[in-house]
């Protein structure tokens, strides 16, 4: 069999379901497998297209590539592509005609998402009937996809996302990461909590900037948001400037900073000493392993797919809205240097024994290989 696949990804978006096509193409070609792409013309997954040096057909929109049916039938069959790997819902009105068009093509869909809505009317269970699997992303996402998509439990899989454990780790060298906090104008003797994600009001950084307003002006800590903060870099524009100013003319305004969007976060992670994920209803979160993969103790929200990655050795879940819990929860931290360690080392070994990206590949690979 011919170690091929497309990744079908129509989406302009700038979050984690993008990023995973930039990182599944290359953990791919590291297992012997060809990847070709479609997207969307002047996406960020065009950008990761171009980068992974991949083969891909980009259109203006979903309706274009739909339109383009018989071109794209064409080049598939001259690639020799019989899996299609597709990641966003409306990728579906593609997957099921080319079902039609391509006798024995094999298609996977992964739920980034696990929406809460039921989709079981007759064009949902026209598209689904053409999935051989859908892959859910945590156990969370796993429990709606059975709830309400149109598909037999027993074609649904649960795959949780991995981490490349050997870019993201531990840096034990006080040098480098006290060089990298002097970079980003942190006291090299405070102890640094870190948000990582885009500012978008799902990932609650008003309820992480409420709680940290609360805290005892006597302890000694900075806090950084590290994610983009505008519509250009995934963020939203209005949101961010309504955490300013609740921010502006506080005490503890000074230990506050939004870093925006980065490009060193494998640096960024390591020099902290606090990950804070307080989003609301987190399908599976890729940040917080990154960050448990880096030694890292979490505080994080007890909803979603969080429980399933931070058990109670790697840190402490609170409720997403109770900005009480989150103030104890970080003064806890702050004031125990052990704990955190501990809790770090602990959050290291979780990462290397369920979600590394080599156990991840070859489960997909192998989901890949059973179909055909």
């Amino acid at each position: 069999m011919a170690k091929k696949v497309l990744q079908l990804c129509l989406s302009d978006g700038k979050g984690g379901m993008e990023l995973y096509i930039d990182r599944i193409i290359e953990d791919l070609k590291e297992d012997g497998w060809d990847t070709i792409g479609i997207c969307l013309q002047k996406s960020k997954v065009e950008e990761y297209m171009q980068r992974n040096n991949v083969p891909y057909k980009a259109f203006k929109s979903n309706f274009y590539a739909v339109a383009n049916i018989l071109s794209v039938r064409r080049w598939l069959i001259k690639e020799n592509i019989n899996i299609i790997h597709c990641h966003k819902s409306s990728d579906l009105r593609l997957t099921t005609l080319l079902a039609f068009l391509i006798p024995g093509l094999k298609v996977f869909y992964t739920d980034h998402v696990g929406g809460q809505r039921p989709k079981k009317g007759p064009y949902h269970r026209l598209a689904y009937a053409q999935i051989d699997r859908v892959i859910s992303i945590s156990q969370a996402t796993y429990r709606r996809n059975v709830r309400n998509l149109p598909v037999p439990s027993q074609h649904i899989i649960c795959l949780p996302h991995g981490v490349d454990i050997n870019k993201y780790r531990p840096c034990n060298d006080g040098k480098i990461t006290c060089a990298k906090r002097e970079a980003l104008g942190i006291p090299a003797d405070a102890t640094l909590i870190g948000l990582p994600g885009r500012v978008t009001p799902g990932k609650g950084q008003d309820v992480w900037v409420k709680a940290l307003l609360e805290l005892d002006p006597q302890l000694n800590f900075h806090a950084i948001s590290i994610g983009g903060t505008d519509s250009s870099s995934g963020g939203v524009d209005s949101f961010y400037e309504s955490l300013q100013t609740l921010i502006a003319g506080s005490p503890l305004a000074n230990k506050i900073t939004f870093l925006g969007h980065r490009n060193d976060l494998t640096e960024i992670l390591p020099a902290l000493d606090i990950v804070c994920i307080p989003s609301k209803n987190e399908a599976f979160g890729l940040t917080i392993i990154e960050a448990m993969a880096c030694g890292m103790p979490i505080i994080g929200s007890n909803t979603g797919s969080l429980p399933e990655l931070v058990d109670s050795a790697s840190g402490l879940l609170v409720d997403p809205h109770d900005i009480s819990a989150w103030r104890e929860a970080i003064t806890t931290m702050i004031r125990d240097a052990p704990k955190r360690q501990i809790m770090g080392h602990a959050a290291r070994r979780r990462v290397e024994q369920q979600f590394s990206n080599k156990q991840h590949v070859k489960r997909l690979t192998d989901i890949y290989s059973a179909s055909v």
